[in-house]
């Protein structure tokens, strides 16, 4: 890990807009730096461990990184996977603030760090800002609703379908015809994602390549028929 303290330049940044806690009108944006550590990680580095205190409010300024969280039976289950101008934990408001879920890097990484009280302070200041941070919340609920009626009422087949199109809309690189899907993920990983056992992606991604619906080279997958797949994922 290395620290850059002037790496980022918040007020010319094209993702601000795409990150609610640095969506900031330009008068607040000096203040905002002054309240921030920028930090670059190499592929595959850990930028903080479930359970651990958390330093601040992390944004992720560039690359992709995955949130793992151990499960009861002591596996680690992938609950997420986010790309640049994203926010890294969206309950770090709460006091005590501990890490619920580990953070690794997928890809060469910026993590931003903002100072959570000095940016606490500015929120009390902001009530346009403390609305769209209520938004960003409300969001995560019903995103983790969503997760948990996948995993509890859809078939593997159908989860690992819908996995692959979101990964192609999120990641994917735009094609005439075809969308390979550039994700550095193992097959343990997609696997996880899906929330199948590895042996069972394996197979249904075996089905899905002699099905004519995806191309497997290594860890990209490409969506031949991204259209029969989403009939897949809705049946």
């Amino acid at each position: 890990m290395k620290r850059h303290p002037s790496l980022t330049d918040c007020g010319s940044c094209t993702l601000r807009r795409r990150s609610v806690l640095c969506d900031l009108a330009e008068q607040d944006i000096a203040a905002f730096q002054a309240m921030m550590h920028v930090f670059c990680y190499e592929s595959r580095q850990t930028v903080f461990y479930e359970g651990h205190a958390s330093l601040g409010l992390y944004v992720l300024c560039a690359g992709r990184v995955k949130l793992t969280r151990t499960g009861v039976s002591g596996q680690r289950q992938i609950v997420g996977l986010l790309d640049a101008g994203e926010v890294i934990e969206k309950h770090a408001f709460k006091e005590p603030a501990l890490h619920e879920v580990a953070c690794e890097t997928l890809a060469p990484s910026q993590v931003c760090v903002i100072e959570r009280e000095p940016y606490l302070a500015l929120v009390r200041r902001n009530g346009e800002l403390a609305i769209k941070i209520i938004g960003l919340l409300s969001s995560e609920v019903v995103r983790q609703m969503d997760q948990m009626d996948r995993f509890a009422f859809l078939t593997a087949r159908q989860r690992l379908a819908g996995l692959l199109l979101e990964l192609d809309d999120r990641f994917g690189a735009r094609r005439v015809g075809v969308s390979p899907v550039e994700v550095a993920l193992t097959r343990e990983e997609v696997a996880a994602l899906a929330g199948v056992a590895m042996e069972t992606a394996i197979r249904l991604l075996g089905e899905f390549r002699d099905e004519g619906l995806v191309q497997l080279d290594g860890r990209k997958i490409t969506l031949l028929q991204p259209d029969r797949l989403t009939r897949i994922a809705r049946t």
